[in-house]
C-alpha cells in the first residue's frame, strides 16, 4: 500500500507541471481560429474606420515587429464582439493589407487583405 501512495505521489508531481504549463496561442492558431467571414467583416469594418499608409519600409508579415513611428490603432469594439479571441490586439492598416497586432509587443500576428464592403 504504500509503494502505490509513493508512486501515485511522484506521478502527480511528474504531470503536474506539465499540466500547469499551457502554450501560448501561436499566430497561425489565431488566424485559423478566424472564419472567412469574420476576417472579411473585421476587415471591412477597419477599412470604413482607417485609410491605409502608403508603402514604407516595413513589411506586413506575421511575427514582424511594427516600427515605433508607424501607430497601432485600437482593434474596433465591434471586432472583438465578433471574434473575441482577438482581445489585445490592434491593428495597421498599410497598403492592401490590415495587420492585427499584438499591442503590447508590436508583433503582427494575423495578416488579412482590405475589403471594401459592396
Amino acid at each position: 500500500m504504500r509503494i502505490f501512495l509513493v508512486l501515485t505521489t511522484l506521478l502527480q508531481l511528474a504531470i503536474s507541471p506539465a499540466l500547469a504549463q499551457t502554450p501560448p496561442q501561436s499566430a497561425a492558431s489565431r488566424a485559423d481560429a478566424l472564419s472567412l467571414e469574420q476576417k472579411t467583416k473585421i476587415s471591412e469594418m477597419i477599412t470604413k474606420k482607417t485609410p491605409p499608409l502608403a508603402a514604407s519600409s516595413f513589411s506586413i508579415a506575421v511575427d514582424s515587429v511594427v516600427p515605433a513611428d508607424i501607430e497601432v490603432h485600437a482593434l474596433p469594439a465591434e471586432a472583438e464582439k465578433l471574434a473575441p479571441e482577438l482581445r489585445g490586439l490592434g491593428y495597421v492598416v498599410i497598403e492592401e493589407l490590415v495587420a492585427l497586432v499584438d499591442a503590447r509587443t508590436r508583433k503582427v500576428e494575423i495578416v488579412i487583405p482590405r475589403w471594401q464592403a459592396q
